[in-house]
């Protein structure tokens, strides 16, 4: 009885322990979500101007795009506006599996410098593609990241009506296993996520530094030109910094979550 005992109190100091924690980790997450939602601001800010600025070259986000590929000798890469979903799912973006940069309409029509600087951004993943491997494992993440949710919500919704149905059938006997098996595939997602932040972090940020030599090393831009769009290279590049902290608070979140679940059903058992 009195190790019982001793089991309950230490399950109940850890259970307030976890709680705590996942309250500080949560002010975090508003802190750095404020954070990243100012540096959206600047971004949107950054774009305002960039976007009544046309380029003395006379390019497109197309034409440009086009062009660039075709002096670096990547002649087997096309160049296509993205449909409707594509867009909406995916932005401005490069399939490495199709071999294929897909802009959308405001971008591939575009003769402004975001347009431009979007553009060649992306033939600077198709570069890193040439090089090795790291833009093909982020497009494959990427793609778990847009549609894992569709696949994983209904996964927690059974598992929580699961465990109710149980609590109903043995009359309060709460195991909460379902809950938790959900949570678990909710945590696999989390770390897909969390990989794909460090991906993204990585690839974006060399695609944009090897985009920005190579336009000064092809003027296609002149220096003027080249400053501001590399100024919305750098805030695009702070925002995902900020993305990849708050996958990083959430992914803490959860597994405090998950041993705090572990906690209380154990506590439970031993009653």
């Amino acid at each position: 009885m009195l190790t019982n005992l001793l089991a309950e109190s230490n399950g109940e100091a850890l259970s307030v322990i976890l709680i705590i924690a996942i309250v500080v980790v949560s002010i975090l997450i508003g802190v750095a979500t404020l954070v990243a939602l100012a540096l959206r601001i600047k971004i949107f800010f950054n774009y305002w101007i960039t976007n009544r600025q046309k380029t003395e070259g006379g390019y497109n986000g197309y034409t440009a795009a086009t062009e660039f590929l075709k002096d670096l000798g990547y002649g087997d890469v096309k160049v296509e506006m993205g449909g409707f979903f594509r867009a909406l799912f995916f932005g401005n973006h490069y399939n490495p599996n199709k071999k294929t940069i897909y802009l959308r309409r405001s971008t591939y029509y575009g003769d402004h410098l975001t347009a431009i600087g979007l553009a060649l951004q992306k033939v600077g993943l198709v570069i890193q593609d040439k090089r090795n491997g790291s833009v093909r494992s982020r497009w494959r993440l990427q793609k778990i990241s847009v549609f894992g949710p569709i696949f994983f919500m209904p996964i927690v919704i059974v598992g929580i009506v699961c465990d109710f149905v149980m609590l109903c059938i043995t009359g309060g006997a709460f195991t909460g296993i379902f809950t938790l098996i959900a949570v678990l595939l909710g945590f696999i997602y989390f770390i897909a996520g969390f990989v794909l932040s460090i991906l993204v972090l990585k690839v974006e940020g060399r695609a944009n530094r090897e985009t920005l030599e190579i336009i000064k090393n092809y003027n296609f831009l002149t220096p003027d030109e080249q400053e501001k769009v590399a100024r919305v290279f750098k805030t695009y590049q702070a925002a995902y910094i900020c993305d990849f902290l708050i996958n990083l608070l959430e992914l803490i979140k959860l597994i405090l979550k998950i041993l705090l679940n572990i906690v209380a059903v154990s506590s439970k058992n031993n009653k």
